[in-house]
């Protein structure tokens, strides 16, 4: 499987913004890509992304398209990071009105490096809360459904269904039924926020030409547009998955949304580090008159002792695991009947 990285945004508000603030606090970010900001703990923030996908070696190869403005400052960060610096792509635009948009840059990438494969795209700003989310769990949930794959999450309150694009998944199968890109309030009840986090099987590439082509205005060609259109106007199942994580793009937002973001999620991150353990021990226990099974009637003198004991540590997990008794829990049987005999029996 592929994995390519969307970086070749200008977003010039929050670049301005940095420029003109008078603070000092950001002197040393001015002309700084948004992807490469600082994060939550200071790290910048395609550095999070990069560890991510690096740590269980999931991808044969990852991509990532940059522009020709700031091709240079991740050329550096590349060499910093050991990621490859071949595996940079230059779409070649140097201002905001010149952008080829998110989607022609994920299709530059397919024709230039010659892509037939499953291929995972993410946006490079993004932040996220959670800094210890599995991808596998992800990429192993692709592989089971039958279908493109989208990332979505429960907006927090604060949140507007302006700024997102949104989707309504049924419950049964987690197919996305309808995708919205920046719907008003009133056009849904679905709190369910997608973002620039999908995958797509090697025969959906194809559609991806065939959309550019439909689409010649530059404000049309990224991601939100093409899932909608893909989800909306074609018969290609995709499939939601919800992530218990927030996630946040500072493509498009000013230096105050930054800041609120970056606090937000250092805050969460803090709580999650802050998770309550419980320890207690069981004594040991010696009787020395009666037993619960004579002739005392259950009634018996013992002691603790002090020194000698069963310790137990619990603390709040980052997964919930069921594990099937290989006796109690059974998942195979031999035959109907005996499925039917089990659970009445067992439940």
């Amino acid at each position: 499987m592929i994995c390519i990285i969307l970086v070749a945004g200008h977003g010039i508000l929050l670049e301005k913004e940095i420029k003109k603030d008078s603070s000092g606090r950001y002197t040393n970010l001015q002309g700084v890509p948004k992807a490469l900001l600082p994060g939550v703990g200071g790290r910048k923030i395609l550095t999070f992304w990069w560890d991510a996908l690096n740590t269980r070696q999931l991808f044969s190869d990852v991509y990532l398209v940059t522009n020709a403005d700031k091709y240079k400052h991740f050329e550096r960060w590349a060499t910093a990071h050991d990621f490859p610096v071949e595996n940079i792509v230059n779409d070649g635009s140097t201002t905001f009105e010149a952008r080829l948009g998110s989607v022609a840059d994920f299709e530059l990438v397919l024709r230039n490096k010659r892509v037939n494969d499953d291929v995972m795209v993410v946006a490079g700003d993004m932040l996220f809360q959670d800094q210890k989310f599995d991808l596998s769990q992800v990429l192993d949930y692709f592989k089971l459904k039958d279908g493109e794959l989208a990332i979505y999450y429960e907006m927090e309150p604060s949140e507007r269904t302006e700024s997102r694009g949104i989707v309504e998944v049924e419950k049964t199968t987690n197919r996305i039924s309808r995708f919205l890109e920046k719907p008003a309030a009133d056009q849904t009840s679905s709190r369910l926020a997608s973002v620039v986090f999908y995958c797509f099987r090697r025969k959906t590439l194809e559609t991806f030409p065939q959309f550019l082509a439909q689409h010649p205005d530059v404000n049309s060609r990224v991601f939100g547009q093409y899932m909608s259109w893909l989800v909306n106007e074609t018969d290609l199942p995709v499939y939601g998955m919800k992530l218990p994580t927030g996630f946040q793009l500072i493509g498009q937002v000013g230096l105050a949304d930054y800041e609120k973001w970056l606090s937000f999620f250092s805050s969460k991150q803090y709580e999650q580090a802050a998770r309550k353990v419980i320890t207690a021990r069981a004594y040991a226990r010696i009787g020395l008159i009666g037993n619960p099974s004579d002739g005392f009637y259950g009634k018996t003198i013992s002691m603790t002792i002090a020194n000698f004991w069963a310790e137990v540590t619990i603390s709040e997990s980052e997964r919930v695991v069921l594990t099937p008794n290989p006796l109690c829990d059974p998942t195979q049987f031999g035959s109907l009947s005996d499925l039917h005999c089990q659970s009445r029996k067992e439940g």
